[in-house]
């Protein structure tokens, strides 16, 4: 959507940092502080149309039309721009627009697996209607339209279809393990549906935002490793004989109502008590406990992904305690005693890298990253487990045994390179993409539209896509300085309130990326 690293727009996952407290809050668009390439391209009179795409909430007012993605709260929200778009397409569907897949985080049962995979069939075959719908009656000059079905199927039933997986389930193999193969089918030929009533002059571009692969058996518990290491301290009180009852009841209470609410049920009981739901989930988690006047590093174990490191820097954070001084040598002690973490199968690192934020993001928003970002998205990486002060003194890591789940859980994970495919009549017939980046695609889309790209962005025109003659006739060219971007400041308020942000925390935990 930018152009840019996320040190320059100032996203960097679902969660930020609250201002001012150790709190975690929800991202959205309005967190995002670079333009966009809706925007770019509105100032340019270039008509844009956006569906279902991620942090698009609440949806720009300059483009043509935006329907808002994954981060829209509920149905009940302002998520459709313009507002009477909503009324024309849910008349042109004969139905009310569905932004939920029941059972997800719930699916106990074959009935529910089937509800799930009926439900991602359900909303593809909305949003193609949509899409086609707006492609006749709103035409624009670029519209782009994401489907989530595909990262959602991946991650829910891989297991069915790897073999090789530590959970993979045999029995249900016959009936699930081609749930992924049916969805990238059914998603192609949405692609066709497309193509039938586009011009052949249309530039067609199939793009992922990363790839897929198995989670892995592998299992570290951060905060405890920092506990161990005495860089992570919890309040007095949490390791007492009494305070180890009360926080294992607490919890047992917690996941046993978790476990038996339906989706709807828990979507009720987040937008009726968010207040009560919050403070309970809190007292649930090992995160409340921590005494952050003693504490050095930490982790938030909230997040699926990505599990990285905070430095309790003083000056940085509300009490921090780290001087300045020592922050790079504890960053640098850190790296080097996350590197004795080892299978103990084969020896090879638990994680495989730890990097510096500053060797990923760059920008002046690149210091509200975490301090070190954990490899988890590489082959055979490590998932997280939550810490609790109780279980300071066990092992920090363990693989976990093959066998059949007990509950849902995620068995496939995201992997850094994903896809990209282009047809139209700047081709290079026949040729293979290799290191195109996300990032790569604004600047990319505004060459398409003979438009200067901005200078600044991160992003490069990928000109192995087009011809030489297409090249030659449409040379890449750069506007201006290089773009600047707001202050180095905080992040503006988010748009959501307390309901709101219950009920993104219940569509995020049923999709499995936060715990």
């Amino acid at each position: 959507m930018t152009g840019m690293n996320p040190g320059k727009h100032g996203i960097f996952h679902f969660l930020e940092p609250q201002p001012g407290s150790y709190a975690m809050r929800y991202s959205n668009a309005g967190s995002r502080r670079s333009r966009t390439i809706w925007q770019i391209l509105s100032e340019a009179g270039v008509q844009v149309g956006s569906v279902n795409v991620p942090f698009t909430f609440p949806p720009e007012k300059c483009t043509a039309f935006q329907i808002s993605g994954m981060d829209t709260p509920s149905e009940k929200s302002a998520f459709i721009h313009p507002t009477e778009l909503r009324d024309e397409l849910e008349s042109a569907l004969g139905a009310k627009l569905d932004l939920e897949i029941r059972y997800l985080g719930f699916m106990s049962t074959d009935e529910r697996r089937d509800a799930v995979l009926e439900g991602m069939a359900r909303l593809d075959e909305q949003w193609t209607r949509v899409g086609l719908h707006l492609l006749e009656k709103q035409p624009v000059d670029v519209m782009m339209l994401t489907f989530m079905s595909i990262d959602t199927v991946q991650h829910y039933f891989w297991h069915y279809m790897d073999a090789q997986h530590f959970q993979h389930d045999a029995s249900r193999a016959q009936k699930y393990g081609e749930a992924i193969l049916r969805v990238y089918e059914r998603l192609d030929a949405a692609v066709g549906r497309f193509l039938e009533k586009l011009s052949p002059e249309t530039h067609v571009l199939v793009v992922s935002d990363h790839g897929g692969g198995p989670t892995s058996d592998r299992t570290v518990h951060l905060n405890r490793y920092l506990a161990q290491l005495g860089l992570l301290h919890y309040r007095e009180g949490t390791t007492s004989a009494f305070g180890k009852i009360k926080q294992r009841l607490i919890r047992t209470a917690y996941q046993t109502i978790r476990g038996a609410l339906t989706s709807a049920q828990k979507k009720k009981l987040a937008s009726l008590l968010p207040a009560l739901r919050e403070n309970f989930e809190t007292a649930a988690t090992s995160f409340a406990n921590i005494d952050w006047s003693r504490t050095k590093a930490y982790c938030s174990e909230v997040l699926a992904s990505p599990p990285s490191i905070w430095i309790n820097l003083k000056g940085a954070r509300p009490t921090g305690i780290v001087e300045p001084a020592d922050y790079e040598g504890l960053r640098d002690f850190l790296i080097a005693k996350i590197a004795e973490l080892r299978d103990p199968r084969d020896g090879s690192p638990m994680i495989p890298h730890v990097f510096k934020r500053e060797e990923l993001f760059q920008g002046p928003f690149a210091g509200e990253a975490p301090d070190l970002i954990l490899d988890w998205w590489s082959d055979n990486a490590f998932q997280t487990a939550p810490s609790f002060p109780e279980d300071t003194h066990k092992p920090v890591t363990h693989i976990r045994p093959r066998g059949l789940m007990t509950e849902p859980e995620w068995s496939g994970t995201h992997r850094l390179d994903g896809m990209v495919i282009y047809s139209g009549p700047a081709a290079r017939k026949g040729a293979s993409i290799q290191g195109a980046r996300l990032m790569d695609m604004a600047p990319t889309l505004l060459h398409l539209l003979g438009q200067k790209v901005p200078a600044g962005l991160d992003g490069r025109v990928i000109v192995d896509f087009f011809s030489p003659e297409f090249l030659a006739a449409h040379p890449v060219a750069v506007e201006g300085a290089a773009e600047t971007t707001a202050p180095a400041e905080a992040a503006p308020a988010t748009p959501y309130s307390a309901e709101e942000a219950s009920q993104v925390e219940e569509r995020l935990k049923a999709l499995g990326y936060i715990d």
